[in-house]
């Protein structure tokens, strides 16, 4: 695995957990891209997504940059995910504090899972790999 995909996931989770908690919410714009219809409700809304900012972390070499991860991604996600990592991951989301789920491990120049859970730190990846980089270095183009 790559670090930079574990940082990715780390700031995607993060983005997550604040919607959640109501510091942040999906934007939306008048995209040409198809409505989406809401589970809970069935009414049709316009695409929504996060813009996500990732910090930079110099000892590995990644520079500062953004995602765009969409809400209907983030819905086929769930929809796929096994119900133990669900009931799991709405307890995260539901927490007070933010907790790390990855961490960058100085002594060994690496990004690590934290030990506490582990099927939410693999599951995370799934999040990043699906997220929409929007402005990356040339050599990190093909991750």
């Amino acid at each position: 695995m790559d670090n930079l995909l574990r940082w990715r996931a780390e700031h995607l989770a993060k983005y997550l957990w604040w919607v959640a908690s109501g510091v942040k919410q999906w934007q939306t714009d008048h995209t040409s891209y198809a409505p989406e219809l809401e589970r809970l409700t069935g009414r049709v809304v316009r695409p929504g997504y996060l813009i996500v900012r990732v910090m930079e972390l110099p000892a590995l070499g990644i520079e500062r940059h953004t995602l765009r991860f969409w809400r209907s991604a983030y819905a086929n996600l769930l929809e796929q995910m096994d119900p133990a990592i669900k009931d799991e991951w709405a307890a995260f989301l539901h927490r007070a504090r933010w907790s790390s789920l990855w961490y960058y491990d100085s002594r060994n120049r690496r990004v690590r899972p934290g030990n506490e859970h582990p099927g939410l730190t693999r599951w995370t990846l799934e999040l990043a790999r699906c997220a929409e980089v929007l402005d990356k270095p040339a050599y990190q183009q093909n991750i």
